[in-house]
């Protein structure tokens, strides 16, 4: 059977609040204060795909790696930015971005509010290992 987890936040507020979902710390290899939200995935019963909410505090980013999965990115609200491979790009509120398999990949804030986006991977994607990167560029 199908499940809603419903947004109350103010639809342009930042960041998005989602309180039928469990808020969990995003991995200790970024910057302080990132969350995470599972909206879609095993507990619902997918099969074929995961899809994430993220904030990212102002000034923050996610961990520079690499893994074997895709990505599909939905910016929602805030600015920043994106490095795809060796290259960044800004980014904002309805951006889309594709990241591919193996590709170098690192989000980060750029304003004074949380950037927050909408991250959809394959559910195999569920244990992939990432590959850290300790120096880039």
């Amino acid at each position: 059977m199908g499940t809603i987890h419903r947004q109350t936040a103010n639809a342009v507020s930042s960041p998005w609040s989602y309180p039928t979902v469990p808020l969990t710390d995003y991995r200790t290899d970024a910057s302080a204060g990132i969350t995470k939200q599972v909206l879609i995935g095993p507990t619902e019963g997918t099969s074929d795909f995961i899809v994430r909410y993220f904030t990212v505090p102002p000034g923050g980013n996610s961990a520079l790696d690499q893994h074997e999965h895709q990505h599909g990115v939905v910016i929602t609200h805030g600015t920043g930015k994106v490095l795809l491979g060796e290259q960044w790009h800004d980014v904002g509120p309805g951006d889309a971005v594709f990241i591919g398999s193996q590709e170098v990949h690192q989000l980060a804030a750029s304003g004074t509010a949380p950037l927050g986006f909408i991250c959809v991977i394959p559910r195999s994607a569920e244990n992939d290992v990432c590959v850290v990167i300790d120096d880039h560029g």
